[in-house]
């Protein structure tokens, strides 16, 4: 709850008595705010303050106001079993949750700011990010796939969120026809329109438009592979990505975003044994990849391709070019490389 909904309600509590139409809108303020963050984000402040509530009472502390000791105190405790980006979540929800009881929690001491910095810097690591798929090995695995409907499915899945740099997430919402408030693709002439509806980075549902032309390989192009898709489970409408039976039957809903990162997975598994290696290899290879491997796996290859900065951007729908340059260093580490030019 934001300061200026406080502010909001100790108006309403003080002037009385309120009207009617005040009160409503104080109401309206509160849903409003509850839709400030997405109910993701709402599901994990919420999980982060009952286990800071379990803990305060398992300390004997008060969790609310807590004391900015006690709040130390908990981060000292966790950083032993959590990674640091958890426990930036958890002060931030603690935070929130005092504000919107109308405490204000004073973190900015200079004692608690060195302690806070002192646990980023001795258990702060490396984000476990996972393996691009970048082009020849995306051509490799999806050449790898089998020519059942599955196939199909996976062949397009994994084409149309490599060539459109969607999140897992994205990709598994996406449906054939439009819908109010959905994610959906238009086929045209020149190629797959993705209209994406409320996204991770768009909460307030402006809404977005990515293009996705054809490739130059017929078996790699993820137009043709989503056309044939579609055909193949003759769908018209409803989910464009769905859950088929060992049998063979397509589903009704759509999949999910963990079965994103299991086909992305499969498809490695599908590549590595087609080259003579083991099962168990093979798995072992495919740990390394996930749902954001196409979406990384795009901006990488497109930067060791030379594409402008800015087209990688646009298509990553990237707020801050800061997000994008990283993937674009990646891409282009063997690009005009000061140690292949020394003359070694």
């Amino acid at each position: 709850m934001s300061n200026d909904l406080i502010l909001i309600e100790n108006l309403t509590a003080e002037c009385l008595p309120v009207p009617i139409e005040i009160q409503a809108f104080a109401d309206q303020a509160r849903d409003y705010a509850d839709q400030a963050r997405s109910m993701s984000t709402r599901r994990s402040y919420a999980s982060d303050v009952r286990t800071f509530s379990s803990w305060c009472e398992a300390h004997n502390a008060c969790p609310l106001p807590a004391s900015t000791a006690t709040v130390l105190a908990y981060l000292i405790d966790g950083a032993g079993r959590l990674k640091v980006s958890t426990l930036r979540r958890h002060l931030v929800a603690i935070r929130k949750h005092h504000a919107a009881a109308g405490h204000v929690m004073d973190t900015g001491s200079a004692a608690f700011n060195d302690s806070w910095r002192g646990i980023q810097r001795d258990r702060g690591r490396p984000a476990d990010k996972k393996a691009p798929l970048v082009t020849d090995d995306l051509r490799r695995a999806v050449e790898a796939l089998p020519a059942t409907l599955t196939g199909k499915r996976d062949r397009a899945l994994i084409l149309v969120g490599f060539a459109a740099a969607l999140r897992r997430s994205e990709l598994a919402s996406l449906e054939v026809m439009a819908r109010d408030g959905a994610s959906w693709i238009a086929d045209r002439p020149e190629g797959l329109v993705i209209h994406l509806g409320r996204t991770k980075t768009d909460q307030g549902g402006v809404g977005a438009e990515v293009g996705v032309p054809f490739g130059s390989n017929p078996e790699t192009c993820p137009v043709r592979s989503y056309r044939a898709w579609l055909k193949g489970a003759k769908l018209k409408a409803g989910p464009a990505f769905r859950p088929i039976t060992r049998h063979g039957k397509v589903g009704e809903t759509a999949i999910t975003g963990r079965a994103v990162a299991r086909i992305v997975k499969r498809a490695i598994v599908a590549q590595a044994m087609a080259d003579g290696v083991s099962r168990k290899q093979a798995e072992q290879r495919a740990e390394a990849f996930a749902g954001h491997s196409l979406r990384s796996g795009l901006a990488t290859s497109a930067a060791a391709n030379d594409a402008p900065g800015h087209a990688i951007q646009r298509q990553l729908r990237h707020r801050k070019f800061d997000t994008t340059a990283g993937y674009i260093r990646s891409g282009k580490l063997f690009k005009q490389n000061a140690a292949g030019m020394a003359g070694l």
